[in-house]
Parts: structure tokens; C-alpha cells; sequence
């Protein structure tokens, strides 16, 4: 019997989901679901004979009957709900999502004993950070047993503006609590201000890059399941380095909001989407430039303060590709290894066969040539 496979969200992220799974899972029919109706003829027609299209909003009734996994893309998390998860176990379907706050790992963690109940899997934070980011923590784990923390920083550099859901995700980070774990209790601190600041080595041509804490899931998810974890954080940073401020300025002065529209000529505009159109108009009139773009992840094992091992990734594209091929990888190690029943952090997938085929998928598409990368201990460790 072939599977069935349901797509939400076919933006950028999706779309490259998607291309990877057609070309991995060769036996497998495809729902592709998207409010645009344009992105949905547009993924259809990469394989008419087995994808079918629906146009729909992700908060509507689907209807996932017959799907055995959802593939769920459609940012930005935090102003969605669990309502496609929901739907999911009500059609015994497994889950993945690519969640990159906290807001919605705390809603997917919450169906833990729905999902149970019901026999199926629900997986969230399956991209590139969170992520391979998780595995990458796992393999240090496993490779240092005597690790009581895990630091992961990443760092990002786009030239265009890029799509609405990650510049929503990008603005709403700065006005979010940042889950950090010390010493074994949970506190909380504010997203990319100075005070949280420490420098990190990342891979050429990146090098040495100030970081701050970033309201990223891993600390949450990577604690839930390995218990013996006593310190937990994520930091960030946006290339080149002024962006952070300017983010940071524009997320608390409302931008990050999405609690109250702003009505121009009448039409109600969340503020986010009149600060993306207004970046892309003004993006649209300079003089043309060649398109750049880096990502780069690098995660840290901790005994205390020290730095036991480091692991990075590093890629000359936007982190959607990377996130694509995260997301494509769980839902293909998910299929075959068929986790338990329950609500779970990517951490619940094998992470040797992870990360082993996201070396091979992002070879093979050109990106991350380096693979998973160690790093000198000596460049790597970061001063908190």
C-alpha cells in the first residue's frame, strides 16, 4: 500500500519539502495544501499524477482522512494554533512540524496524552534549527556523557527581504521571553538585547559573530528528554551585525505584535505585513545586486562553562533550504521508524539516520557542502 503524505504550507520551506520527498518517498501520493491558490497549482504540476491540490486556509477543516503523515509548513507558528495537529490524530495521522517557537512547541507538547490516546506520533520542530540542530545535540550527548548543557547559536545573512512568515517569526522573537535553563531552573530572558550577549566561532565565512538569546524551542525540547540536562539556551544573530538592533527596535516598538491591526484606507494590515511590503518596495527600487545569503548553525556540548565538543553546519543559502531538508528527513525517518505514540521534540527520532540523510539530501541539492562539521574545540567556545 503506497502512503499518503499531506503537505501544509507551501512556501519556500514547503515547496523544497516537498521536491525532496516526491524524489524520497517514489511509492507515495501527496495532499499539497495552501491558502494561494498559485502555490498550490504550482506544486501540483511538479507531479500531477500523484499530487492533488487543495486550496484552504491551515486553520480550516482539511479533511485528513486516509493521510497517514502531515507535513505541517505553514508559519508563523506562534499566531497559529494546534489546530492541524488536532486534526491529525482525529485522522490517526503522524505529525511534523517545523515549530520554531515556544509558543507553539508548548501547543503541540500539550496534545501529549490526546496524542497518545489516539496511537499516533506527533513530532515538533523539525527544520534546520530547531531541528538537525536537536540531532546535532544529541550526537555530542551520546559522544559525552558527562555533558550537562547544550548551547546552540546560529547565525543568518539574507540580502533580500524574504517572505512574511519568517520576518513575522524574526520581529516577534525580539518581544518573546527566551526559555533559559541554568543550573537546573528555568528563567526567562528578552530576545536579542545586548546583555545576553557572547561570542561565538562559526564557521568560515562567517568567523567570530556576537550572538544574543533567541526565543528558539531547543532549550525546551532538548531538556523534556534528556533529563540530565542542567543548563539550556539558544542565542542568534542576524548578519550584518546592525540588523540586530534595528530588529530588535522595530519587534518592541510593535512590529512583533500581532494583537493590534492598523487600519489604512479602511483595510484593517497587521503591522509586520506593512513593514514587509514596505521592505520589498524600497528593496525593489536599488539598483540590482547579486543575491546573498548564509546560514550557519553551530551547537555545543557544556560541562558547566566548559565546551566539551562542537558540532556546525554551514550553508551559502537563506535557512529555508535547510529547513526544507530538515523537514523532509523527519517526515521519511518518522514514516519508516514509526515513533512512539505521544507528543515529542525531533530529539524522539534516531539521530544517527538523521543526520546521515540530511548530509546526503543536502549534498545532493548543492548545500551544506561541508556536512556536519567539528569544530576546535580552541574557535569554539563561547564567552557567556
Amino acid at each position: 500500500m503506497s502512503q499518503h503524505v499531506a503537505v501544509v504550507g507551501l512556501g519556500q520551506m514547503g515547496r523544497s519539502a516537498l521536491a525532496i520527498l516526491l524524489d524520497s518517498l517514489p511509492g507515495a501520493r501527496f495532499l499539497a495544501v495552501d491558502r494561494d491558490e498559485r502555490a498550490v497549482t504550482t506544486a501540483v504540476e511538479q507531479a500531477p499524477d500523484r499530487i492533488r491540490g487543495r486550496a484552504a486556509d491551515a486553520t480550516a477543516d482539511l479533511d485528513l482522512t486516509g493521510v497517514d503523515l502531515v507535513l505541517n509548513l505553514a508559519g508563523p507558528f506562534f499566531a497559529g494554533s494546534d489546530q492541524i495537529a488536532r486534526q491529525a490524530i482525529s485522522a490517526g495521522a503522524a505529525y511534523v512540524d517545523i515549530c520554531d517557537d515556544v509558543e507553539g512547541t508548548t501547543a503541540i507538547l500539550a496534545l501529549d496524552a490526546d496524542a497518545k490516546n489516539a496511537g499516533v506520533p506527533l513530532v515538533t520542530g523539525a527544520g534546520l534549527s530547531p531541528g538537525v540542530s536537536n540531532w546535532m545535540a544529541c550526537r555530542l550527548l551520546d559522544e559525552h556523557p558527562e555533558a550537562d548543557g547544550i548551547q546552540v547559536a546560529w547565525a543568518v545573512h539574507e540580502s533580500d527581504p524574504g517572505g512574511l512568515a519568517p520576518l513575522r517569526h524574526m520581529l516577534h522573537m525580539a518581544v518573546s521571553p527566551c526559555p533559559v535553563l541554568r543550573d537546573g531552573v528555568w528563567g526567562h530572558s528578552s530576545g536579542f538585547v545586548p546583555d545576553t550577549a557572547a561570542d561565538f566561532h562559526f564557521p568560515d565565512p562567517l568567523g567570530e559573530i556576537e550572538a544574543y538569546d533567541t526565543a528558539h524551542p531547543e532549550p525546551v525540547t532538548l531538556a523534556r528528554h534528556f533529563r540530565r540536562l542542567r543548563n539550556a539556551g539558544c542565542k542568534g544573530a542576524l548578519q550584518p551585525a546592525w540588523a540586530n538592533a534595528a530588529f530588535s527596535t522595530l519587534g518592541r516598538i510593535g512590529f512583533g505584535y500581532a494583537d493590534v491591526p492598523v487600519e489604512i484606507a479602511g483595510i484593517e494590515v497587521e503591522p509586520a505585513e506593512f513593514l514587509w511590503k514596505l521592505m520589498w518596495a524600497r528593496y525593489d527600487r536599488r539598483p540590482r545586486r547579486p543575491r546573498s545569503a548564509h546560514t550557519s548553525v553551530l551547537v555545543q556540548a557544556l560541562r558547566g562553562d566548559s565546551v566539551l565538543g562542537a558540532l556546525a553546519i554551514t550553508d551559502d543559502e537563506v535557512m529555508a533550504r535547510g529547513t526544507g531538508i530538515g523537514a523532509a528527513v523527519a517526515a521519511t525517518v518518522l514514516l519508516e521508524h514509526e515513533a512512539a505514540p505521544g507528543a515529542w521534540g525531533v530529539e524522539v527520532l534516531p539521530w544517527e539516520d538523521s543526520l546521515d540523510r540530511f548530509e546526503k539530501i543536502a549534498a545532493q541539492s548543492g548545500g551544506f557542502t561541508d556536512g556536519v562539521a567539528r569544530m576546535a574545540l580552541s574557535a569554539s567556545s563561547c564567552s557567556a
